[in-house]
Formats: C-alpha cells, structure tokens, sequence
C-alpha cells in the first residue's frame, strides 16, 4: 500500500561570525532550491520546515510549507528536535534532509528514493548508510527512542540499521548523492558546478563581492588535467570518489585514508579516533611534515578534520571554517592556526575542508573538470 511521505527539512544551527553566517546563507539558499525540487516530483505529501530563523522563513510563505520555529528558551539538541516534529504532526514515513544536503540531486532520483520509500513498511533510504546527509525512513513513529539519542544526522541510517533492524537502501556514490555544504571549501567547489540550483547560484556568485578567492583549487583541478599529474588525497577518503578520479584523469595518486565512518559508529564521541599520519605530524612537524608532501606530490585534498580529532582538537567552527580558507591568521586554536599556516605557504597547493574535499566533493571537482573540458 502506497502512502505518502513527510520531508522534514531542517536549516540553522549556525553561529554569529561571518564565516558561520556566509554559510547560514549559502545554507538556505540551498535549502530552497532543494524544497523546490522536492515539491515539484509530486511525491511529498506535506513538508515541514525547521529552522531557526523566523525572517528567513517568512519568504517561504509562498510554497505549500509548515514553518516550524526552533523554541527560542531551549538549547538545540538534534535528536530531541527531529523526534520532536516526527511526534507533532504524526509522521510515518519521514524524508530528513539538511538544508544543504543534496545541492546537485535531480528530480529523477528523489522521485525513485521517494517511491521506493512510500511502498515500503520498513525500509531506510539514504545517500550514505555511514555518514549520512538525508534519510527516508518507516516506520518513523516506531524508531523515536533510536532518533532522540542522536546529536547529529549522521549517523541516522547507521543506527537505524544496526540498532533498530531496518533494511537500508543506499543510494550509489556520486557527486549527485555524496555532495552537500559542509564548509567554506564545498561552497568553493559549488560555485564551479553546473548543476546547482538557481537560488545557491545567486547566492555564490555573491560571494565574488567579498573577495573569495580559490586559487588552491585552481591549482588542483590544473593539476588533474596534467598527463601524469599527482595529487594527495587524505583523510577519509571515498572510494568512489578516488574511483572517479582515477577513470576521469591520468593522474598519479597517493592515498592516506584513514577513519571513515568516524562519526557515524560513536568513535568521535568515545575518543577511539586514531591517525598514522597524525603521528608522523608530531614526529616530522608540521612545516616538515609538508614539505615531505611537497617531495611526493604537486597537490593535496586534506579531509583534516580526522588529524585533529586524533589529537584531542575539535576548534570552533570559525577557526575551522577561517583555516579552511586560509586564513590562518583569523584562526585562534595554537595549532590549527600553525597548521593552517604551514598548509598555505606549502610548496604545493592544499585544499583543506572536512569529509566532502575527498569524497562528494572529489567527486563534484571531477564533474567540474569534465564540463570544463567539454566547453574547450
């Protein structure tokens, strides 16, 4: 029996620094774009709006929305907020998505997620059962205790599956269902993209106004149409996305993939998280331990969110997000500062950023390169 889905959205969480609010931005203009592909495949019975930001919510008034307000007296937990709405107006079959999950996802492809969803009694749907960036998933109102303990989305499908028994369809890796905006450098590599929506397309050719500049990624995608280029990945990196990379370039690549899934299985929140390469930094320094890269490879995709978990780090979001760009004289944690520091006056170009730079991102730039030399 065929029923119909609920898209809970949700879009906010960010802080006040301008880092933080170019990608509150970048956000909802995503998040638009996206609620109006959704609205469009016909396959979403109602759809309900989280966020933060009551003005910004306002112009959604226009669509076939509830608008669903964060209450101001309470500190956000993300688990207690989705079960919370799932509870208000009685889903059974949920589509969660984030507000800038899946900025190139087509029409064609939420409508095959959501009818495989809609058919089903006891069914995931997701892009990544590991870290996942959107989830459909029934029975909604039976899996509450298992959605209350999360305090991030990521790892929906994994517990879903592993604790709550439900079987998971996942979609296949591309940049279509492995991309979304994470961090300054995912807006970069969007903005290069042919594929994103009108409302983020605006928004980011903007950002040319601020001066935001992405000479490293530049320099990357320069190198991946070199005969016999060599570039690094690090971090956790995709195998689908080194796949792609390997089928659309002649590049030489060196891969140091270590801890995917690191927040997704509970290692980050038990301190279970280890690096090699993070012990190699400590041995070599940071100014040495780039300058052996710069002797192995012209350029380098660093997922560095992993080193400093390792080390017992986790900087605030605009020290990530200023190193990300680097500008390491922003950033205030000592050692990231150090690190973002030695990573821009490398030899070679380092594109810094979170899990996407080597997986939905990797895979976005190689779409890029593609277009690119389609146009030629």
């Amino acid at each position: 029996m065929t029923q119909g889905v609920t898209l809970l959205l949700t879009v906010g969480g960010w802080g006040e620094s301008d880092v933080e609010q170019m990608m509150r931005r970048a956000h909802q203009a995503a998040a638009r774009d996206l609620l109006e592909t959704l609205l469009r495949t016909d396959r979403i019975e109602r759809a309900v709006v989280a966020t933060d930001d009551a003005g910004w919510a306002e112009g959604l008034l226009s669509l076939p929305v509830h608008i669903d307000v964060d209450p101001p007296d309470e500190p956000f937990h993300f688990g207690r907020r989705l079960a919370g709405l799932i509870e208000r107006y009685d889903v059974r079959r949920a589509l969660y998505a984030g507000g800038a999950s899946a900025p190139l996802l087509g029409a064609e492809s939420w409508i095959d997620a959501l009818s495989q969803l809609a058919e089903a009694d006891r069914l995931v749907v997701t892009n990544n059962t590991h870290s996942c960036d959107w989830v459909g998933f029934a029975p909604a109102d039976e899996v509450l205790a298992a959605i209350t303990r999360q305090t991030s989305d990521n790892p929906i499908a994994w517990v879903l599956d592993t604790e709550c028994g439900l079987p998971v369809r996942s979609t296949l890796p591309s940049a279509a269902t492995r991309f979304d905006l994470d961090t300054p450098t995912d807006l970069l590599i969007a903005r290069r993209h042919p594929d994103i929506g009108p409302h983020l397309r605006r928004y980011l050719d903007s950002l040319d106004s601020l001066g935001l500049k992405a000479p490293q990624i530049d320099a990357v995608l320069a190198e991946m149409t070199r005969e016999g280029g060599r570039l690094a990945l690090i971090g956790r990196v995709s195998p689908g996305a080194w796949a792609s990379l390997d089928h659309a370039t002649r590049c030489w690549v060196r891969v140091f993939a270590e801890e995917r899934g690191m927040r997704a299985s509970g290692r980050v929140e038990r301190g279970e998280v280890r690096s090699l390469l993070a012990d190699y930094v400590k041995l070599a320094g940071l100014e040495g331990f780039f300058d052996s890269l710069a002797d192995l490879t012209n350029a380098v995709l660093f997922d560095d969110r992993v080193l400093l978990v390792s080390r017992g780090r986790w900087p605030s979001a605009p020290d990530r997000f200023n190193s990300d760009l680097g500008r390491w004289e922003r950033v205030e944690d000592p050692f990231l500062r150090r690190f973002a520091r030695a990573a821009s006056e490398s030899q070679i170009p380092v594109v810094l950023g979170g899990h996407s730079v080597v997986a939905g991102g990797l895979m976005a730039l190689v779409e890029v390169l593609q277009s690119e030399q389609k146009e030629v």
